[in-house]
């Protein structure tokens, strides 16, 4: 088995040092089979992925380290191919993590690499995101797939706010570290003003399910956080074929601000504020003729008028290691 690290440069410091120490130790017993790779632009770590996919196909395991974004780059270029997709948490948020990882793995994920070969692999579902215009044509640059979760309204700002503060204060760690907390409060003093129109088809075939909500928080989730911890679906599983969906009204200030430790913790639902389903596929649109919804998928920002989504089972193999 080949062992490719894609490596984003921009990771936390601290772990990149002691990682790339292990992998040093790790070449020693495995040789030409250890490959180490770093990004150098946006987009980097989905063409590295897919040239080592083309060259060993089910004979690899690429590691994305870095954070969510590096995640959603590697899934996009390994959905539907034989490659093992495997994660180290090294970013900033590293939320998909959290879903695959151990707690020690996840707090020390070095330590994975001394213990390499006790892996499983095991399909993860994606979700396909589409994106249309107020006229209906298809933006190509705006649908890939998705294997966290894609969300809308409060919690996409907040990436955005904490992306922007980030980027702005890269050798602050303090503030670096509490981004999205500080992106929370800064989003909460300004307000939002969010409507969807939705309709979806429930899973185990029970329906469909339609309305038009003005709303603060929406995410459609395969897996159970996102923000930085922030945790809207803990029933949400990776390779169930269903996708969790979690709905929150648009409420005032006074009410979000308890919301928002019980949506960090888990313990929002059930709330007559709070809306959940168990979906396969669905379509979310803006409510108003010429404006777009403003999202993310797995923290990557995109917009469209209307969003046409969909579970696809067993789209990425993963490797999950044991302690």
């Amino acid at each position: 088995m080949h062992y490719v690290f894609i490596m984003n440069p921009f990771a936390d410091k601290k772990r990149m040092s002691v990682t790339e120490k292990a992998i040093v130790d790790l070449k020693q017993s495995k040789g030409d089979y250890v490959h180490v790779r770093r990004t150098e632009y946006p987009g980097h770590a989905g063409v590295l992925a897919s040239e080592y996919a083309d060259l060993y196909e089910e004979d690899a395991i690429i590691f994305a380290c870095g954070g969510d974004g590096t995640v959603h780059e590697v899934a996009n270029a390994l959905v539907f191919r034989k490659t093992v997709m495997a994660v180290l948490p090294m970013g900033t948020g590293n939320d998909f993590a959290r879903s695959v990882l151990s707690k020690e793995h996840y707090d020390q994920p070095h330590l994975l690499l001394y213990r390499i070969d006790r892996y499983v692999i095991k399909p993860v579902d994606v979700i396909r995101i589409d994106s249309y215009d107020t006229l209906g044509n298809h933006l190509p640059l705006w649908s890939r797939y998705s294997i966290n979760i894609t969300s809308f309204g409060l919690d996409t700002i907040v990436q955005a706010t904490a992306k922007t503060i980030i980027s702005s204060v890269k050798r602050a760690k303090l503030i670096r570290k509490n981004a999205y907390s500080i992106a929370i409060l800064i989003c909460l003093i300004r307000g939002w003003n969010f409507k969807m129109k939705y309709s979806f088809e429930l899973a185990d075939n029970a329906g469909t399910v339609e309305g038009e909500l003005a709303y603060s928080l929406a995410g459609i989730c395969n897996g159970q956080y996102y923000g930085n911890g922030f945790h809207p679906a803990p029933q949400a599983k990776l390779d169930d074929g269903v996708l969790d969906i979690c709905l929150v009204d648009d409420l005032p200030l006074r009410k979000v601000i308890p919301m928002v430790s019980k949506y960090k913790k888990g313990t929002h639902s059930p709330h007559p504020n709070i809306h959940t389903f168990r979906v396969t596929k669905g379509v979310i649109s803006a409510t108003n003729g010429d404006t777009q919804l403003e999202g993310n998928f797995d923290g990557e920002d995109f917009w469209g008028h209307q969003v046409r989504f969909e579970v696809i089972p067993a789209a990425v193999q993963f490797a999950f290691f044991s302690i």
